[in-house]
């Protein structure tokens, strides 16, 4: 099945499938109904000006830090530190994102992200792919004036506008060993793989759920691999953040 958008038309979400004539908004909700009974409706929306929406509900954002072996010396004797960041920090693919002016020091981080289509708590490891809805392309953003001032990392990483998502959504479960960089105005300052994960996607919906239910919507960033301490973002940045086989995420920075 063909990737999903999440697009605003007359003040409300839909989603739709992308086509050469622009995109096929479909009736039902992938996040309340699943993915078998989506069908176009056969209204358009233009390709060109209509705005992405995070392809996602509104519900929590959950993180996870240090889940690249390119982080820990190449060691998984640690189990990853997870983290929330809040409804406000979800912003969609092209749009804007304002640092505030007290980050004296923000950097950004390409994450591959789940996105939940099942309700579950403490959920066994062999099943957890049945609670993944699909999978997009995540940018942790991080206050680090902050995060080195605190003790934990919500403030440093839930400010608004700070977790841009998107721009679709790709059904099941994509390859692993995917690429993952980031660019920023061109440059490549971050080159990973998903398969360098200490979690996979199963590990990873297994430890966060049990320690809190997930809900249809809900968003976990998988983690980063190495290079965001060189990833420093300023006003006037433009930032691309890729997944292959998922796609491409752009911020600019105002």
């Amino acid at each position: 099945m063909d990737s999903l958008y999440r697009i605003a038309v007359d003040d409300q979400a839909r989603w739709a499938w992308r086509r050469d004539d622009g995109y096929a908004l479909i009736a039902g909700d992938p996040i309340r109904d699943g993915w078998s009974d989506l069908h176009e409706t056969g209204e358009r929306a233009p390709l060109e000006g209509t705005e992405l929406l995070p392809p996602c509900g509104r519900s929590k954002v959950l993180g996870l830090a240090y889940n690249y072996r390119s982080l820990t010396g190449g060691s998984d004797d640690q189990e990853p530190l997870f983290f929330f960041k809040s409804v406000t920090s979800l912003v969609s693919s092209g749009q804007p994102v304002r640092i505030p002016a007290f980050v004296e020091r923000a950097w950004v981080e390409v994450e591959l992200a789940l996105v939940i289509g099942s309700r579950g708590f403490n959920i066994a490891e062999e099943e957890a792919h049945r609670f993944i809805l699909g999978h997009t392309v995540g940018n942790d953003i991080t206050a680090v004036n902050i995060h080195g001032r605190d003790h934990h990392l919500a403030r440093s990483k839930g400010l608004d506008g700070f977790c841009p998502l998107g721009p679709c959504l790709l059904p099941g479960m994509p390859k692993s060993n995917l690429k993952i960089e980031t660019h920023i105005n061109g440059r490549v300052t971050q080159s990973g793989n998903t398969g360098d994960r200490i979690l996979g996607d199963a590990a990873t919906v297994a430890l966060l759920s049990r320690y809190v239910t997930l809900e249809p919507g809900d968003v976990i960033l998988t983690g980063t691999c190495a290079g965001a301490m060189e990833s420093i973002v300023r006003a006037g940045d433009v930032v691309a953040v890729s997944i292959d086989g998922v796609g491409r995420l752009e911020t600019r920075f105002v």
